[in-house]
């Protein structure tokens, strides 16, 4: 992280931002919620569950269309079997022109920089965003593969 320069005076270079891996993650995440909301024509409010072990947890997507190019997916997870966990808010931008997704906010926290001055007043890591992002990413993951539908359809065969 240090090099020397001609006079002998050691220089810290400026950390990089993984600018190429977190816009992959937009693309990424655009593409996810895409599977699992494949249209974004109007508001839509969708719930589902989510299970953890034995009991589970419930997840609320509601949609919100800003104009032709943005909407705003609001994501509230609660319920969960342990007590002593919270209840989860995410909120993304979707950007349907660039075809990107971004997290704009996780628990009430915002973030604006994809790189943080560490230590911070808030405590957030030098990478922060991507984190955020990247969970996103999983969730979206485990939320298509795993999730249950809220009710439960008779089906009656002869």
């Amino acid at each position: 992280m240090t090099n020397k320069n001609n006079l002998g005076v050691t220089l810290r270079r400026k950390p990089k931002t993984n600018l190429k891996g977190l816009l992959f993650l937009y693309e990424k995440n655009f593409t996810l919620i895409k599977e699992i909301i494949p249209s974004y024509e109007k508001n839509l409010n969708l719930s589902y569950l989510l299970p953890e072990g034995d009991l589970n947890s419930r997840v609320t997507l509601e949609l919100n269309k800003d104009s032709r190019y943005t909407s705003t997916l609001v994501i509230k997870q609660s319920g969960f079997a342990t007590k002593e966990m919270i209840a989860t808010e995410i909120v993304v931008a979707i950007y349907h022109d660039i075809r990107m997704a971004e997290v704009r906010k996780f628990n009430g926290k915002q973030l604006f920089w994809a790189r943080n001055k560490y230590p911070n007043t808030n405590m957030f890591h030098k990478d922060e965003k991507y984190q955020w992002n990247k969970f996103f990413s999983e969730w979206l993951i485990f939320s298509k593969k795993e999730g249950l539908a809220e009710k439960v359809v008779p089906i009656n065969a002869p």
